[in-house]
């Protein structure tokens, strides 16, 4: 080592005039480097120590200090501007306020910007100085555009959410200023914010809209096409008593929006029971089953037809009908099937489908080739007498009534519900072919076990209509009614519908045409609330309170049917309920 040393000294002795004036150079640049290293190291070092400092006057002192050191350091003209900004809007309420701190601020996100040009946050907080400075001087003249600021801030965002969502509001804010350009860009980027489905950040925009623009088309071109978002957007409007018609049209979308979905998770669950995957089909369908229950029908209260009633209740029938596949699939049975098949079958009417499923079910083993007549199995055969009857063979199902007729049965009270439906359908089947005595005997074996069964007293009335025996009708006619719901109900002891609050009542009717009268209090001053009224999870009634009696023409199921209300925007009091038959 020490003889390389000595070898070194010994070359350098040596150097001619040039070489020992590039070895000075480099020694005089290297020295420069490190003391820039030094400056450089100290400035940031000062400028984290200031970015940690919560005292705002203090970390103006620290970043004033830092400036000499490095002065091409973006961040510590950007973390100066930012501390005058708070300095200056924490100044503001404070009396002999002046423009000083507000003005360095503009200073030094400009010199942020001229040394990165390309910092976001830099050209975001001088829009804010700049805004600020024009709500307080509207007279002092500016060389820079605030809405421009803001705009290069969102442009270089890439995808900062946040930068979005405070560009989106403040111009949104600000919609009469500013151009058709910027109301297309402010648009843009709040749908991109919004389709993140933030709820908190849209009741701020929906907030900001109504305050300051107001316009329906702007709203619709805001947001993104969404259900949930479209529901939000639905609530607002009603909750603030704004447009119903577009409250309307915005919920009739969402539904069709909803069938889509159904449609999407349908075919997904179709295609997992084409290979066999069973377990990912029931949830496809299960979930397609839920989306299809939420459908309310909106689109009766507009013009629109979004939803064709026949392809909603196809797919509806397929849901029920996949759904029992499903579960046979993964080894159940007709108990465990029982309600997806009854389900099919209320609302299947072509004998060619239910011959189908007559075949597949008896392909699997689910149900015997020929009716059964094992009255100790009353699940499978008041199942299968129901597939029976809807395939119109009703010389089958008398065959078992008389079979029946010739036997004694005891029913547990477990079976008691698939006994009277047993009885009901071969009464049913006898009143088809004209036997109405025997129709007769197997209603009153129904009434037996359960006397108070209003499907079953109606059929009977209806048959003993056409036997002509008038005693037998009043009797029955007697009964129905001490069953019936009294066609007027007081509801004045009742307390208001407080705003966004259910009013749920079961009215218990025959199955005929109804005309039903709401009558309301009228407690309410210059402003009617609004109402929404459901009847057997069908909207069939949504306005303002105009009138203190709302009539509506309703299509009743036998037994029970529900009523809901739902009070939009303020209190409502409910004082009387009333219904008459329709003659038709």
């Amino acid at each position: 080592m020490k003889q390389k040393l000595d070898n070194f000294l010994k070359n350098k002795s040596g150097l001619k005039i040039g070489d020992k004036f590039k070895f000075i150079c480099l020694i005089s640049i290297l020295s420069v480097v490190g003391i820039v290293e030094i400056f450089i190291y100290w400035n940031s070092h000062v400028y984290y120590r200031a970015k940690k400092q919560e005292d705002v006057a203090k970390k103006i002192r620290i970043l004033d200090r830092a400036l000499p050191f490095f002065p091409s350091n973006d961040l510590v003209y950007y973390e100066r501007g930012k501390a005058n900004l708070d300095k200056a809007v924490s100044d503001i309420q404070e009396e002999g306020f002046d423009n000083a701190s507000l003005q360095k601020s503009i200073q030094s996100f400009e010199k942020s910007i001229k040394i990165n040009p390309a910092s976001q946050f830099s050209h975001f907080f001088l829009g804010q100085s700049l805004l600020y400075q024009s709500f307080l001087y509207s007279s002092l003249p500016s060389d820079l555009s605030t809405f421009e600021e803001f705009k290069k801030s969102a442009i270089l965002a890439g995808n900062n959410s946040q930068i979005f969502y405070e560009v989106g509001k403040i111009f949104l804010s600000r919609w009469s200023q500013i151009s058709d350009e910027d109301r297309t860009f402010t648009i843009d980027i709040l749908r991109k914010v919004l389709s993140k489905k933030e709820i908190e950040k849209l009741h701020i925009v929906l907030h900001i809209w109504e305050t300051n623009v107001k316009n329906y088309e702007v709203m619709n071109a805001l947001l993104p096409e969404d259900a949930d978002i479209y529901r939000e957007y639905a609530d607002f409007l009603g909750e603030r008593s704004l447009s119903l018609e577009e409250r309307h049209r915005i919920l009739a979308l969402a539904e069709y929006m909803d069938f889509e979905s159904a449609s999407y998770e349908h075919s997904l669950g179709a295609n997992n029971l084409f290979y066999s995957q069973v377990n990912q089909a029931w949830d496809h369908f299960q979930s397609c089953l839920k989306i299809l229950q939420r459908i309310k029908f909106y689109q009766g209260l507009t013009q629109q037809n979004l939803i064709d009633q026949s392809e909603f209740r196809r797919l509806l029938k397929s849901t029920y009908f996949n759904l029992a596949k499903s579960i046979l699939g993964k080894g159940g049975g007709l108990k465990e099937a029982n309600e997806s098949l009854r389900k099919f079958l209320s609302i299947e009417d072509k004998v060619a489908s239910l011959n189908d499923l007559e075949t597949f079910l008896i392909y699997l083993g689910v149900i015997d080739e020929e009716l059964a007549t094992n009255f100790k199995d009353l699940d499978q055969l008041s199942f299968q007498l129901l597939l029976y009857f809807k395939q119109n063979r009703y010389r089958d199902i008398v065959r078992v009534g008389n079979l029946l007729q010739q036997s004694f049965v005891v029913v547990p009270q477990t079976q008691k519900e698939r006994y009277v439906e047993t009885m009901q359908i071969i009464g049913d089947a006898y009143q088809r072919v004209n036997q109405l005595y025997d129709a007769s005997e197997f209603y009153i074996k129904a009434l037996e076990a359960d006397p108070d069964n209003l499907q079953t007293l109606l059929r009977a009335r209806q048959n003993y209509e056409r036997l002509g025996e008038d005693v037998q009708v009043t009797g029955i006619n007697s009964t129905i009614e001490e069953l019936l719901s009294p066609n007027q109900i007081d509801l004045r002891a009742e307390v208001p519908i407080k705003k966004g609050q259910e009013y749920t009542r079961s009215i218990v009717l025959e199955g005929r045409d109804i005309l039903l009268q709401l009558q309301f209090q009228n407690d309410w001053e210059n402003h009617p609330p609004l109402v929404f009224i459901e009847f057997n999870d069908h909207v069939v009634w949504e306005n303002f309170l105009n009138y203190e009696i709302v009539s509506i023409l309703l299509n009743t199921k036998i037994g029970e049917n529900t009523l809901l209300l739902r009070v939009i925007d303020r209190p409502a009091t409910l004082a009387l309920l009333r219904y008459e038959l329709r003659v038709p």
